[in-house]
């Protein structure tokens, strides 16, 4: 029997997805790691150089506004700087310190009251709007450092802009970053390649645990297999061994009781069959028929305990060609001491078709299905034909059974029609032979073309 497994679970691609998982979350949080670092280092790599240049910068922005004042008489107080000129002075970029590349900082010298004396090329023409308070301030395009000059009333203002900071950020990430968008797909082939290699001694212990049955219940090979495997097998070899050992003893109490049973009951059926020959009382004969029929039923049922009990335990089937034409030319033969029976049979047969297995075991088979028909089909006819390529089929034209009844049937003791003498037991018996003649009992009610009836085939070779 086998199972259908949940495609949509599968141990081998939960393992790939995992590994996949844990490695990018492991390389996401280190890229977020170093890329905080080296953010963290740029920026205070860029302020030191705002610092550097400041403290630069502003001794020789003071030497060139004394210079241009100097030139301008009459206008130098001793004690205050003049009046910013209506232009200022434009310091050439090359004189700023090259940081990240260059052009990236620019300065403004303001005086006391705010006014521009002196700016860098790129600097805007206007003051930047932070404090004059020497320290670090930050607009919503750059970050500013300011320094006053120890002597005279000047300010410089040293920034760069947000947007260089931004674009160093970005490009510090995306270099941590591109190395994994080009190792994932490897990383990913690598994972998959390891995990189904270990994978494969999993399948194949599924595969032959998925080989094991009633017929076959070997011990798993457990060589070569890691631990964690090993320690599975050993408990599944122990589960089979008990499981074996329970079947045993059930098909042994079934096959001697049946054989104990059978003795004394054609005995006593013999004696109550010589009583009816004798001449008796109609409430004494009427006693000793019903004992008798009573008799028959048990003996019926100790032949069925017989029939499961070797079609269970595959004792003695043999794996030989059988002809499906004498098979049911034995069965038919069987039937002649029933003429009633035999007049309600109707056998529809092909070309002679052969199939592998034990002439014995389908002929039983074949019986049982024929009885049930015989039983529960009413008392129309029962037909006996083959149906393509190793197919025999049995179908009656009774009332027939449910959907759900179909499900159930070919379980043991389960029968539908309580009014109708039986056991049960016959489709059981049908199902277990054709399960060990390596085919199957499909059951179907109504057959193709009926609105009603009931029909059993036996498909060999499926």
């Amino acid at each position: 029997m086998t199972t259908k497994l949940d495609a949509t679970y599968s141990l081998s691609g939960q393992l790939n997805r995992s590994l996949l998982i844990l490695v990018c979350t492991f390389w996401l949080l280190g890229t977020a790691a170093v890329s905080w670092y080296v953010n963290r280092e740029i920026s205070e790599s860029v302020d030191s150089s705002l610092v550097e240049s400041a403290n630069r910068l502003l001794e020789l922005a003071a030497h060139e506004i004394d210079e241009a004042n100097s030139h301008q008489p009459n206008t130098r107080q001793p004690s205050a700087l003049p009046a910013a000129p209506a232009s200022a002075p434009v310091m050439p970029g090359g004189a700023v310190p090259e940081v990240l590349g260059g052009d990236y900082l620019m300065y403004q010298v303001v005086d006391g009251d705010g006014r521009m004396q002196m700016r860098s090329i790129d600097a805007p023409e206007l003051p930047l709007d932070v404090p004059r308070t020497p320290g670090f301030a930050q607009t919503n395009e750059w970050r500013v450092y300011t320094l006053r000059h120890p002597v005279q009333n000047l300010y410089i203002h040293v920034a760069d802009r947000l947007q260089h900071r931004h674009e160093a950020r970005i490009e510090s990430l995306m270099f941590l970053l591109t190395p994994l968008l080009g190792i994932l797909p490897m990383l990913a082939f690598w994972v998959r390649r390891t995990v189904n290699a270990q994978m494969r001694v999993v399948n194949r212990v599924t595969a032959e645990v998925g080989l094991r049955g009633g017929a076959n219940l070997a011990p798993v090979d457990a060589t070569g297999l890691p631990s964690e495997l090993s320690h599975l097998v050993t408990n599944v070899n122990h589960l089979l061994q008990r499981l074996q050992e329970a079947l045993v003893t059930e098909r042994s109490l079934s096959a001697n009781a049946a054989h104990e049973l059978r003795t004394p009951l054609t005995v006593a059926q013999l004696r109550l069959s010589n009583a009816l020959n004798q001449a008796l009382p109609e409430e004494a004969r009427t006693e000793v028929l019903s004992a008798s029929n009573a008799l028959t039923q048990l003996k019926r049922r100790t032949e069925k305990l017989l029939q499961l009990s070797r079609a269970e335990s595959g004792a003695a089937l043999s794996r030989e060609p059988v002809s499906l034409n004498r098979v049911v030319a034995a069965v038919v033969a069987e039937m002649e001491g029933d003429p009633a029976a035999l007049d309600r049979l109707q056998v529809q047969l092909d070309d002679d078709q052969t199939v592998m297995g034990d002439f014995d075991a389908i002929a039983i088979a074949l019986r049982n299905l024929v009885e049930n028909s015989m039983r529960y089909g009413g008392n129309g006819t029962v037909e006996i034909r083959t149906d393509g390529a190793g197919v025999l089929c049995v179908r009656d034209h009774g009332p027939g059974v449910s959907p759900v009844q179909l499900q159930e049937l070919a379980q043991r003791h389960v029968r539908f029609a309580s009014q109708k003498a039986g056991f049960g037991l016959g489709l059981s018996i049908v199902k277990s032979i054709m399960d060990r003649q390596q085919g199957r009992l499909d059951l179907i009610s109504p057959p193709a073309g009926q609105a009603t009836g009931f029909e059993g085939r036996m498909v060999f070779g499926a």
